[in-house]
């Protein structure tokens, strides 16, 4: 199994800017399941017969964690199965780093992850994290490289193109598992 933060194109009209996610590839049997809100999220063929998890953060009036989410996943069904692109239609040009995990397993990277994006999401329910404008703040690309860095990963946070915020990190309060609100920091 394999664990990458990647970058892509803003999907939709947007000419200029990245959006960074997690890719978890390569899962075997058993295979730990997502979770967000107490809702299971079983793992979907990402291309080439590699069965994992796509997971970002997105804009919806909030900072969402969202599995599986459209741009995210084609973006990662294009790198993986390069048979989807095609010269004469828009692709999202996506970048795939490895990340390393000098403490732990992978095995255990990737329940750490999952559990984080569960808790995150809990927690977002009663103390949500405004998206900011024009993407400056804690944004899509803070939120995957929070979660790789709570996770005991290490990777490059400046990936190819424009990714504002991705030295930023989420306070990691909003990760852990049911926080109370207060004295939680407030954000955005």
């Amino acid at each position: 199994m394999s664990i990458y933060i990647a970058a892509r194109d803003l999907a939709g009209i947007v000419p200029i800017g990245t959006h960074q996610f997690i890719i978890i590839d390569k899962l075997s049997a058993p295979h730990p399941n997502g979770m967000l809100g107490g809702k299971i999220i079983p793992p979907q063929n990402l291309g080439n017969g590699k069965l994992g998890y796509v997971i970002g953060a997105h804009n919806r009036g909030n900072l969402e964690a969202i599995y599986f989410e459209k741009s995210d996943y084609e973006a990662a069904l294009e790198y993986f199965d390069k048979k989807r692109v095609r010269f004469f239609k828009s692709d999202f040009d996506t970048e795939v780093i490895k990340v390393n995990f000098p403490n732990i397993n992978e095995k255990v990277a990737v329940v750490k992850i999952l559990r984080i994006v569960n808790d995150y999401s809990l927690n977002q329910l009663a103390d949500k994290i405004a998206y900011p404008s024009a993407g400056f703040g804690f944004n899509s690309n803070s939120w995957a490289q929070t979660v790789i860095e709570l996770a005991g990963g290490v990777v490059q946070s400046d990936l190819k193109g424009f990714d504002i915020s991705n030295k930023k990190r989420i306070p990691k309060t909003y990760f852990m598992p049911i926080c109370p609100s207060k004295p939680r920091q407030k954000i955005n």
